[in-house]
This record gives structure tokens, sequence and C-alpha cells, in this order.
């Protein structure tokens, strides 16, 4: 009998957890959150179609959902569950109504005082967006994740961290899309003051798509990549962090070498407590990206976005955010071009304020508004939408 990659992962991660060498006695839960939630939404743009064809469609979706998030503990090892199931239904395009289900398990592992990390598997199964396609057809992706990781101090100032990785996705209708990708990654971290480090990281994959017919010719979308990159946490005062990696990044694909990138990525972050109450989190990157695995070759994306959240009491918190991104499609833009077809460039900004209140320990409201606007080269894919919500959870 032939078993899949997602029906091995979950198997293993089940035996390992049957397996634990612990005493039922000393098992207690720490955390069991089972929950009810109910959100309504209004898009002014579903489908995300450009303004110059005039036929945006706006849309009311509801959702009801159900979920968990747990922890046993057990001794010195934790076992974590988080499931959430929605239900979501259109107002006016029943054919998009559907079930989504995200899931992910974790074994936090501790062996000793030296041995500690994760084994674990995800699933999530959703609705793939209108971002990147033209067709309004429903089209639901299932991703599953299986991950495994472990750290070991090597010293008191040295700790060696080494993971692996492996995605599957699949698309229902855009089976183009489909993928899977295997990574390995190790990293080493010096650090000899409290929530400050240095390091160096290292990550190999290897990813798997579909093949592409241009011009009656079968191309290999398979490629590698590669990344080397420096790390670092500085934690300045109680206030203020730095978070840094800055590196190079090799994809080589398998054919067209055209798509082939090599170059400087990294990413910057600092976090900021002005006040007690207040907090201001500031990050820019540039790094190569599938886009939520929704293309099938990857851009160079250079971005920056502020967000900041304010406690005006205990109860209520009120946060947003500014996203700018620009997505070059590399992958694409060279042999588009030799085609006779336009390169594509993005520009993207978006915009998000919202207030959130937990009137008693068990219940939170929260309402959003949030506007995205999408400026390409290529401008029948230009957009803007702007998103009301408003959603309310009951803890048990």
């Amino acid at each position: 009998m032939k078993y899949s990659r997602s029906f091995v992962a979950r198997s293993l991660f089940l035996l390992s957890v049957a397996l634990l060498p612990v005493d039922a006695s000393l098992a207690a839960l720490d955390r069991f959150d089972p929950y009810v939630s109910a959100k309504i939404l209004n898009d002014s743009n579903i489908f995300r179609v450009s303004g110059d064809f005039d036929n945006e469609k706006s849309e009311t979706v509801k959702t009801l959902g159900v979920g968990l998030n747990s922890d046993l503990k057990l001794s010195r090892q934790h076992l974590l569950l988080d499931v959430e199931v929605e239900r979501v239904k259109y107002d006016s395009l029943g054919d998009l109504d559907h079930t989504r289900v995200d899931g992910r398990g974790t074994w936090a592992w501790e062996v000793g005082n030296l041995w500690s990390g994760n084994l674990g598997y995800g699933y999530n199964r959703e609705l793939a967006s209108f971002n990147q396609r033209i067709s309004t057809d429903k089209d639901m992706r299932a991703t599953h994740t299986g991950f495994f990781s472990a750290g070991y101090q090597i010293h008191p100032d040295w700790r060696m961290i080494g993971k692996l990785d492996y995605t599957d996705a699949s698309y229902q209708e855009q089976d183009f899309l489909d993928r899977d990708r295997t990574a390995g990654t190790l990293e080493v971290q010096y650090a000899n003051t409290r929530n400050t480090y240095v390091g160096v990281r290292v990550i190999y994959g290897k990813n798997g798509l579909r093949n592409t017919n241009i011009a009656g010719v079968s191309i290999d979308n398979d490629y590698d990549e590669k990344e080397i990159s420096g790390i670092f946490r500085w934690q300045g005062s109680a206030k203020s962090t730095l978070e840094a990696n800055l590196g190079y990044t090799d994809l080589k694909y398998n054919d067209l070498d055209d798509r082939d990138y090599q170059g400087t990525t990294g990413r910057l972050t600092y976090f900021w407590s002005l006040t007690g109450k207040t907090k201001i989190d500031i990050s820019v990157w540039r790094e190569t990206s599938s886009l939520y695995d929704e293309i099938t070759t990857y851009v160079l994306q250079k971005g920056a976005s502020i967000r900041p959240v304010w406690s005006v009491t205990p109860k209520i918190n009120i946060s947003g955010e500014i996203i700018y991104t620009n997505d070059d499609f590399k992958g694409r833009n060279d042999i588009a071009a030799a085609l006779g077809g336009q390169r594509r460039d993005d520009d993207t900004w978006q915009y998000r304020i919202g207030a959130s209140w937990d009137p008693r320990r068990y219940l939170q409201v929260s309402v959003n508004y949030s506007r995205e606007d999408r400026d390409s080269s290529i401008d029948a894919i230009d957009y803007d939408n702007d998103r009301v919500e408003a959603k309310v959870r009951l803890t048990y």
C-alpha cells in the first residue's frame, strides 16, 4: 500500500506522542480553551477587479466558527493543540460558500537541560484568494505541513539549532500551482547577555512544482534554494528590541536559468514600547516570496511596515498598520519580455485600523477597517478594495 507524505508525517507525530516516557500522574492541563465565534465582513471588491473594467463586486460574508486552544503538560513536555473550523457563507455568491479548517499539533519537547525542540503537524484548508487570478471560480487550497526542530546548548554562551520542514500545497482547480517543499536549517547562536544574541543561519530547500508548457515545450519548474545569513537580536532596554537578519539568497531552477536569482536579502524589525500603554513595531525587508504559494515562480519583495498598538484601558486596545510592498516578478519578467509580454512590477499599499474590547474574561469583541491599493505595471490587474469587519468570540 502506498502512503502519502502527509499521512506519514501525521503518523510519526502521533507515534512520538504515544511513546512519551512520562508518568501519567505528572500530566497537567495547563490550558483548555474551547471557543465559538461569529464574524461579518463587507468587502467592496471581492474579486480584486481592476477599476478599468467597472465591474467591481461588493459582497457581505458571514462566518460562524468553533475552535480549541490547549496545552497538556507532561512533566517537562508540552502537547499543544490549536484547531479552528469555520463555516463561511456569502450573501449573493453562494457558489463560494465553504468550510475553512486550520489545525496544528505540536510536541514541545525537552530532554535534560541541554536539548529541546518541537515536533508537529499542521493542516489548513481555505479558499484561495483572488489577489493573483482573474477567475472568479471557487478554488480550495489544502496545505499539509510537518516540522521538527532540535536545539542543543553546546556551551552556556553557545547554542546550535537544526530544523526540518515539509510543506505540501494542492489546489482544487488551479492544480498548476500545486507544490511541495522540503527544507533544512542549521543555526548557531552566541549569547552572553539575556535576550541578546548574534549568529549564522544556513537554509537549503528543494521545491517541486508542476511542469509548464511554453510553445509546446515542457518546462521543469522545480528549483533549489540556498540562503546564508547573519542573525542578530539586541534588547537595548526593557522598552526596545532590535532583530535583524542579512544574507545572500540563491534560487536555481532546473530549466530556464533566466529565472534564477542570486542576491542580498534580509529583514530588520524594531520593537519599541513608547509607554506602558503604547507600542510600535517597525520593519523593513528585502526578500524573495511565492506570495502565499499563489504564483508559480517568485517575486523579489521590498517592503516596510509600521504597526502601533495603544492600550486605552486594560480592556480596550486600538491598533493599526501601514504596509508598503514592491513586488518585482523577477521569476517571470525576462521570459515574458522575450515572448513579447509585459514585465510586471506591483506597488501595494495596505492600511488597517481596529479596536478590540474584552468586557469579560471570556468575551472578546473587535472591529476593523482595512484598505488595499495595488498599482501594477500591467494596468488590467490594478485594484483597490475596502473591508469592514466585526467579530465576537466567546471562550468557555
